[in-house]
Order: structure tokens, then C-alpha cells, then sequence
């Protein structure tokens, strides 16, 4: 195997990473964009370039190159030349860095540079935990990885999904025939993972449905699987709910996020077949999915899919885990009568509202008093902030408009919930992914009307979806690709 390298430049004027080598002298102009607290001693980092290289023993390195410069007293002492590394034995499934948290990158990443003071013990470690590593750099050492992988298995592993960047080479250098069962790795748990991955080989996606009790599976489920690891959690989720049609599970597919839950800090427990949350928000969810099979026990799954739909887009308000609690406690599910009729067909109709939740306290007030009091003054509930977005001027660049279709970026957080509710998606969860501008979001509308959810990230679109998270119509999908062209960001349709 031949060896192949190829470099990516820093241009510290457009923020970004390119091919083409720039001039990257000006270290002092560059520290100016910097925050520096502490000019008695500090360490600031400024990246120089990445290089991808694929090396005859089959290996794959990616180098960053820096200058490592020291602050004594206001003043530059010493200027030294780093190059921290991350190491791709696919053969073996190994991925080694040096520093060390240069693989463990799960914290918002730094482009122009990083500060780190006199008091920081292991500064590089800090400085690599935060590095940026462009999808252009991954992708490039993905190709790499699959050229190894064509020699090895005969074929070249293909990957559908959403995921770009570190996560997804930490996945496949580990997991190549399915990179998405690594991403399941801790749900599934240790043991359960390599028996799938081995077992499974090449159509794990067959073995993991079997250990997750799927059976006659949708081809709907294994075409969101692709995407999405996460879809297969939400279809188990909503199953244990009582929802059975996959064409209305489907609306939920997706997503990363569950009433605010992070659907891959769940676990699965194959002995018992049953997914849910470790800690107080196993309790909420256990509840809710109580809840829901009481109201699929009255109402068709069509019929609830709207609200509960809308449930899952947010947070539970403190009126909604109250009401789920005092739900189960009173066991109104086998106990109907215990509350009058109105106040029963209210809570079959609207649900979790403030309103219910009221009527519901002063309707068992009397009746189950141990019930009530116990938590009637506790917390608060949940408010949503309303921040505002910033953006530079090529970010405010992308709300344009070709022909009858216009490109938005949302203003504020409550825009950005407003789309939710518009989509029936879980874009109002990227609140916290806008603020830090690590994605940026973006609505298509055609003349007056919503037509599309655009996620854009590291310079590429991960997601570009209609209502209710469906695969948008081909002449929806070429004016994207054209906007995107005209934008400089890579859209594969």
C-alpha cells in the first residue's frame, strides 16, 4: 500500500481551515483575537496546519502542527514548534493521540488559538481536550481507513450517517463494517456490543435488532438506523409507550434528545428487554410511559402522536412531572373513578398542561391528601431563556434568497423553539449547539411557507429534513444543493 499524504492551512483571516497554503507568520495579530487573563505567564496555542497521512504498514496519522507560544511579563520569551498526533491501526481497531485527550474531544473546539496560565499543571492536555479537528481532516482519514478496510474484507465500507469529525473516526477505525453500533457502545453496554459486532460481522444491524427483540423490521427503521444510530433507541422508547405503527414511530426518528434526555446516556438492559435512563430520570420516563398506555388504552395512536410529539421536542415542566407522578402514586390508570369526569377528560385530552395539573391537585386535595401535599410547593417551573443568536458577516451571509425560496437563520432561542413546534422536530434542543457555534440552523421557506430544517456544521450540512424529520422532496434537495454551492459548504443529496 502506497504512502499518501495531504495538508490542511489555518487562514486565520476567514477562521477556517483550506487545502491551499497561507501566510501564517503574524503571531502577535493573531494572540490580539485571543483572551489572554493572565500576561505574568501563560501558554498560548496557535494552530498551523493539519496533515492526514497513510502510512505502508497501514496505518493512518493525523498530525496537528503548532507554535506553542510563552508569555512571560507581557512579553513573548519563547516560540516552539509542537505536533500533536492521533494514531489509526484499523486492522487492530486502535486509535492512540498524543496528548492523550486529543481523542477524548467532546467540548466546544478552538480554531484561532487557546490560553492556558501559569497555574494549569498539564497544559497541553487541557490545550488538546478543546482542539478543533476539521471533518475535512477526518474525512480525508476516513478515505484513508477505507482503502485498508477494501483490502482487508474485499469491499469498501460505505457510511450514510450524520455524523462528521471525531466521533465518527473514532467509530469507524474501531467499528468499520457499522460504525453506528460504536456509537450504541454504551447503551448496549461492553459485553453486548462485541458479541453483536462479532456475531453480526457484516449485517450487525440484523443481530443487534435480534438482541433488542425487533422483530419483522421496518424497512423505515433501517434506513433511519443509517442516519441516525439513535432512531433505533427512540423506535424500542416509543414501543415500550404501546405505539405499535411504524408509520407513526417514524415522525420521532431523528433525533438526539428526548425531553431533554440525551438518548444515548441511556442504557439497555437485555435481561429484562427494557431501555430507560440511570438516576431520577428513569422515574420521569418509567411514568410517562405509563402515562401514554393509559392514553393509548382510550385514544387511537394517531390521535395522541401530535401531543406527544410535542412533549418530546421539550423539557418536562415541573406541572408535567408532577402530574406524572400523582398519575402513577393514585394509580389512576386502574382507579379512574377516583377523580371527577371533567377533570378525567381533561387529563385525557390536554394531557400534561399547568391547567390539568392544577385541577388535578384540588380534585385529590380531600381524597389523597398523602398525594398532593407532598410535593405542591416543590420547585419551580421549567423557563426557557430567551437568548439572542450572534453571527459574524459570512454567517449572516447565508439568508439569501434563490428565486422563490429564502434561506433564515433564527434570531433567538423563542425563533428557534417557534420552528420547533412548526417542523414537529427537535430543533429547539440546538439552543445550546447555536449559542456556542458549534452548528448553525437554518429554515428554507418557499414564498411564505416552512419547507425545510438545515443544520449546518464544520462547513457541511449533516441534516436537511421537512416536517416531522421526513426526507425532503428532490426539487427541495437541488435548491439546497445549489444554495450550498453558492455558500462554499459541502451538501451530499
Amino acid at each position: 500500500m502506497d504512502n499518501k499524504k495531504r495538508c490542511f492551512y489555518y487562514n486565520a483571516i476567514e477562521d477556517d481551515w483550506q487545502e491551499k497554503d497561507c501566510t501564517q507568520d503574524d503571531l502577535e495579530h493573531r494572540m490580539k483575537e485571543l483572551r489572554i487573563d493572565d500576561w505574568r505567564f501563560s501558554y498560548v496555542y496557535l494552530p498551523l496546519s493539519w496533515s492526514v497521512e497513510l502510512f505502508s504498514n497501514r496505518t493512518v496519522e493525523l498530525a496537528l502542527h503548532i507554535k506553542r507560544v510563552t508569555l512571560e511579563e507581557n512579553a513573548i520569551t519563547e516560540v516552539t514548534d509542537k505536533e500533536w498526533t492521533i494514531e489509526c491501526d484499523i486492522d487492530h481497531g486502535n486509535l492512540q493521540g498524543w496528548p492523550a485527550s486529543i481523542v477524548g474531544n467532546d467540548i466546544r473546539n478552538w480554531r484561532n488559538g487557546y490560553v492556558c496560565g501559569g497555574s494549569i499543571l498539564f497544559p497541553e492536555l487541557l490545550a488538546a481536550r478543546h482542539v478543533d479537528i476539521p471533518a475535512m481532516v477526518t474525512d480525508v482519514a476516513i478515505e484513508y481507513l477505507r482503502e485498508i478496510a477494501e483490502d482487508k474484507y474485499g469491499f469498501r465500507p460505505s457510511y450514510l450517517g450524520d455524523d462528521h469529525g471525531l466521533k465518527h473516526l473514532i467509530a469507524f477505525c474501531e467499528s468499520a463494517l457499522d460504525p453506528n453500533i460504536y456509537i450504541l457502545k454504551d447503551v448496549l453496554g461492553q459485553a453486548a456490543y462485541k458479541a453483536i459486532k462479532e456475531q453480526g460481522r457484516f449485517d450487525s444491524y440484523r443481530e443487534l435488532c435480534r438482541y433488542l427483540d425487533i422483530k419483522n423490521l421496518p424497512p423505515s427503521l433501517r434506513k433511519a438506523y443509517v442516519r441516525s444510530p439513535e432512531s433505533i433507541l427512540v423506535y424500542i422508547f416509543l414501543r415500550q409507550c404501546g405505539f405499535t405503527d411504524i408509520n407513526i414511530i417514524r415522525r420521532f426518528f431523528y433525533r438526539e434528545e428526548i425531553f431533554g434526555y440525551r438518548l444515548l446516556d441511556m442504557r439497555y438492559n437485555g435481561t429484562v428487554g427494557v431501555l430507560n435512563l440511570r438516576g431520577t430520570g428513569a422515574y420521569d420516563l418509567n411514568r410517562f410511559q405509563r402515562f401514554c398506555r393509559w392514553l393509548l388504552r382510550h385514544r387511537e395512536e394517531k390521535a395522541i402522536a401530535p401531543r406527544v410529539l410535542r412533549w418530546c421536542n421539550d423539557n418536562f415542566t415541573y406541572a408535567a412531572l408532577d402530574t406524572l407522578r400523582i398519575f402513577v402514586e393514585a394509580e389512576l390508570d386502574n382507579n379512574e373513578g377516583l377523580i371527577d369526569q371533567t377533570v378525567y377528560r381533561r387529563l385525557l385530552n390536554e394531557g400534561l398542561s399547568q391547567e390539568v395539573h392544577d385541577a388535578l391537585v384540588d380534585e385529590l386535595f380531600i381524597a389523597r391528601p398523602d398525594i398532593v401535599n407532598r410535593y405542591r410547593n416543590a420547585g419551580e417551573n421549567y423557563k426557557r431563556e430567551n437568548r439572542m443568536y450572534e453571527y459574524n458577516e459570512k454567517e449572516l451571509a447565508l439568508e439569501n434568497h434563490l428565486g422563490e425560496y429564502t434561506f433564515h437563520l433564527p434570531k433567538n432561542t423563542n425563533e428557534l423553539h417557534k420552528w420547533g413546534n412548526l417542523f414537529h422536530n427537535c430543533v429547539a434542543s440546538y439552543n445550546s449547539d447555536v449559542l456556542s457555534k458549534w452548528s448553525l440552523i437554518v429554515a428554507m421557506k418557499k414564498q411564505e411557507k416552512y419547507v425545510a430544517c438545515i443544520e449546518v456544521k464544520q462547513g457541511r450540512i449533516t441534516q436537511a429534513l421537512g416536517y416531522c424529520n421526513q426526507r425532503l422532496p428532490a426539487d427541495y434537495r437541488a435548491v439546497i444543493a445549489e444554495w450550498a454551492k453558492e455558500n462554499k459548504i459541502f451538501y451530499r443529496h
